[in-house]
């Protein structure tokens, strides 16, 4: 069984073949633009994504592939209409902070605990939830749209499977990551929609993190997970207290806790690890840097630093 697995990150789209007798082997990775309409936002043109995940499969299916699993970039998220299956806006990336006054805005309203203990984290521009109500209130003819069910609101990856697969669905665990899911029942928060006023009849299914979830262009879509559960699941963790730690554009540690709900009072940001079809939800910590190897590409491009490859050993170790 050969399968086909997608990494769609902030800076690209990976894909390597895995199969039972071979190593991995690398057969698609494209860069995509970063866009910067102004100081403190980030963004993405999903076209241009979507585009490099369709080039990414239909590598995989030259190279033999069956399956294909996809792993998204988290909290970042978009506007698209249901129907017509084009984005109503671009992509706003996780790194993105044009929406901290209205989470400064809420929590002097008081909501800050509420939310917290609700779904396990804290008031900020970093998770979905309100970004993806800056999305609802800038997109055209969003409430029309609404009115004729017609308008979805939610992160990447439900963007490309309603696309891909003409399912409007996320996993669990993605939607764990948009302060708009109850960590206890794992469904989307009624209270947590009004508070954050994304309407709830326009965000996707939540479902398990694998199973049969559509077809991409023949290929069976047997799994689909955010990027640093994926890397906690991938690294082998799967006992209590296990932890990955990762660098890509940002540094990212998580522990395995098992089934457990977290303390959502803790430092750490409680979110779900996965959800396997027919078994328990299992939950995680998260610690994280925002901005790891970000930074490094941002000091090259300034042209502040060469090239590490250059560099001596010497310095290299430094």
């Amino acid at each position: 069984m050969n399968m086909l697995s997608i990494d769609q990150s902030t800076s690209a789209t990976t894909a390597y073949l895995f199969s039972e007798r071979d190593a991995p082997q690398l057969i698609y990775s494209k860069t995509h633009r970063q866009i910067y309409p102004q100081a403190s936002w980030v963004e993405h043109d999903p076209i241009e994504i979507l585009n490099n995940i369709k080039s990414a499969v239909a590598a995989g299916k030259l190279a033999g592939a069956e399956l294909v699993g996809l792993a998204n970039q988290g909290e970042s998220c978009l506007a698209w209409d249901t129907k017509t299956k084009q984005p109503l806006s671009r992509i706003i990336v996780w790194q993105d902070t044009r929406t901290s006054r209205t989470c400064q805005l809420l929590a002097e309203r008081g909501h800050a605990p509420f939310v917290q203990n609700r779904c396990g984290l804290r008031l900020s521009p970093y998770f979905s939830a309100t970004k993806l109500a800056w999305c609802y209130h800038n997109a055209e003819n969003a409430d029309q749209l609404l009115t004729e069910g017609r308008l979805r609101l939610g992160t990447t990856d439900a963007f490309f499977r309603d696309v891909l697969t003409d399912r409007c669905e996320t996993d669990v665990a993605t939607a764990s990551r948009t302060s708009l899911m109850n960590l206890d029942s794992c469904r989307w928060d009624e209270e947590l929609c009004d508070i954050f006023s994304v309407p709830l009849v326009a965000l996707p299914e939540i479902g398990d993190c694998n199973g049969e979830l559509g077809e991409i262009d023949g290929l069976r879509l047997s799994s689909s997970i955010v990027d640093q559960q994926a890397a906690l699941y991938g690294h082998g963790c799967r006992l209590r207290g296990e932890t990955k730690i990762t660098f890509g554009t940002g540094a990212f540690a998580l522990t395995l806790l098992g089934p457990q709900k977290p303390d959502t009072s803790t430092a750490a940001v409680p979110t779900v690890a996965w959800q396997k079809q027919g078994e328990p939800v299992q939950y995680a910590l998260e610690g994280g840097v925002f901005t790891a190897a970000s930074a490094v590409n941002w000091a090259k491009d300034a042209a502040l630093i060469h090239d590490f490859s250059q560099l001596e050993p010497s310095q290299n170790r430094r």
